[in-house]
């Protein structure tokens, strides 16, 4: 362990930024906010220039820091889903800092985002699973403020105790299946506990407690209920963090814990395929309610649990049948989900924010007036569907093909409930984007001007989304070595 690498920890400027954001915004007056927000924008940007540092050329389980059996590590799973936080945290800073500057200027809105993306980067980043779950409680206890932050809404407030209480269940459930798997092993590193076989008993209870645990956060079918009434009554930057990327680190928190367990024929039970079936389940279940939703962001999210679903099948396939095509599409879609989701609540928010609404009618024709923030939206959807050219294509694509491989009935029933789950999603996708360009009657102008702040990351987001569909290749770089992380067991 070198000082440099200790130097280039991306917790540092997330942790930091967190201080000097409320520190510095509390004590600059007006321009308190836009201070918080800034510091925000600039420890985000340094923490991805790190993490992006460390994934070229691809890393292997270097340990970053440790103390007893504590450790942090780099490896090709933590560094990938670090650059997701990271950049995702990037475009919602710079969004919030025009939203929330205009609304409440509070320093503390961007100590908590800072917090919350160093809680996910922690995740990934962990070596054991005492740091796993102590990272993941550094998330939920941010989201959880997050999503009430509005604390002035009823809507806000009752959101953020629904997602409070079941979140608590869950992370109790998780902490009882590390304890177990703690009193079997007696180790809760990662890498030894890879080269642990369990009794099919214990494995089964371990792996039920921490499907139950993480798949809370991960808004696994039927632990989601509280997702659609976070996600909408949060301000639309954590809505795009919550769908975009902290409901796939609950994901990856399952999976790290889950592949210690044993991948393939070395699982002591079928995990993968429990996986993959709640993965059918989840998406056919979040597909069908979207379709009656006629508030935006409650058609978003519940989208959201339909999207972890098609992450889920694919994690499974590759968990049960050692496919690494699979998780290939799975990790791919986790990036996907994270630009498409992500740009689409900040596009919904950018037109709440100027007509005052999320009700779908209420929004007629408001993708005319305000093209900037309706194209992309449209873009954003379609790409959700899985439509080429768009970056949702080609991860779709390998799920699908990983799923294939899988052979047998099984593999034909896996297919089939994808294609069909995408053909469905267009269903809520077409009208809703009809709306917003179709003819509107009466007054359509807005009630508030919508600044460049709000949009400059909405459209880029949307070009990324086009420009990662047609050239996939950066992508699948780095989606390689967090491949390998899974298959080898939590290892490199």
């Amino acid at each position: 362990m070198t000082s440099l690498t200790i130097l280039t920890l991306p917790l540092v400027p997330l942790a930091a930024g967190a201080v000097l954001s409320v520190a510095v915004g509390r004590t600059a007056g007006r321009r308190g906010g836009s201070i918080a927000g800034l510091v925000a924008v600039i420890a985000l940007s340094i923490a991805f220039l790190q993490l992006l540092a460390l994934s070229y050329p691809p890393v292997g389980p270097e340990r970053i820091m440790g103390l007893g059996e504590t450790q942090l590590r780099a490896d090709g799973l933590g560094v990938y889903l670090g650059l997701i936080a990271t950049g995702l945290g990037v475009a919602v800073a710079v969004y919030s800092l025009a939203a929330e500057r205009r609304a409440h200027g509070r320093p503390a809105y961007a100590s908590l985002l800072l917090l919350l993306v160093a809680g996910i980067v922690g995740i990934g980043l962990s070596g054991d699973l005492f740091n796993l779950f102590v990272f993941f409680e550094l998330m939920a206890l941010s989201s959880y403020a997050l999503v009430a932050f509005h604390r002035d809404a009823m809507e806000a407030v009752e959101a953020g105790m629904k997602y409070l209480v079941m979140s608590a269940a869950g992370s109790l459930l998780a902490l009882l299946g590390i304890g177990f798997l703690y009193l079997a092993t007696g180790t809760l590193d990662l890498d030894t506990l890879a080269q642990t076989r369990l009794d099919s008993g214990t494995a089964a209870v371990v792996a039920s407690l921490l499907i139950a645990g993480f798949g809370v956060k991960a808004a696994v079918v039927p632990l989601h209920t509280w997702l659609p009434d976070a996600h909408a009554a949060a301000p639309s930057g954590i809505s795009a963090m919550l769908s975009g990327i902290v409901i796939q680190a609950g994901l990856i928190a399952m999976v790290r814990s889950l592949a210690v367990l044993g991948v393939g024929a070395a699982s002591a039970i079928s995990i993968g395929l429990l996986l993959a079936l709640l993965g059918v389940v989840s998406m056919t279940v979040g597909n069908l309610t979207a379709m009656h939703q006629r508030d935006v962001k409650r058609m978003l999210a519940y989208s959201s649990v339909a999207q972890m679903g098609y992450i889920l099948l694919g994690v499974g396939v590759g968990l049960e049948y050692a496919i690494p095509l699979a998780l290939t599409g799975a990790l791919f879609h986790v990036l996907s989900h994270a630009l498409m989701k992500g740009g689409a609540f900040l596009a919904a928010g950018a037109l709440q924010g100027a007509w005052g609404t999320r009700d779908l009618d209420g929004l007629r024709g408001t993708g005319r007036r305000l093209p900037l923030a309706g194209v992309p939206f449209a873009i954003f959807a379609v790409g959700l569907a899985g439509a080429p050219p768009m970056v949702g294509f080609p991860s779709k694509l390998f799920i699908a093909s990983g799923s294939a491989q899988a052979g047998g009935w099984l593999g034909v029933f896996f297919v089939v409930a994808l294609v069909a789950n995408s053909v469905l999603s267009l269903s809520y996708y077409v009208p809703a984007i009809s709306l917003l360009f179709s003819k509107a009657e009466g007054q359509t102008e807005p009630r508030h001007v919508v600044g460049r702040g709000f949009l400059v990351p909405i459209v880029g987001m949307a070009v990324l989304a086009i420009l990662f569909g047609l050239w996939p290749a950066p992508i699948l770089a780095a989606v390689e070595p967090a491949v390998r992380s899974i298959l080898g067991g939590g290892g490199p």
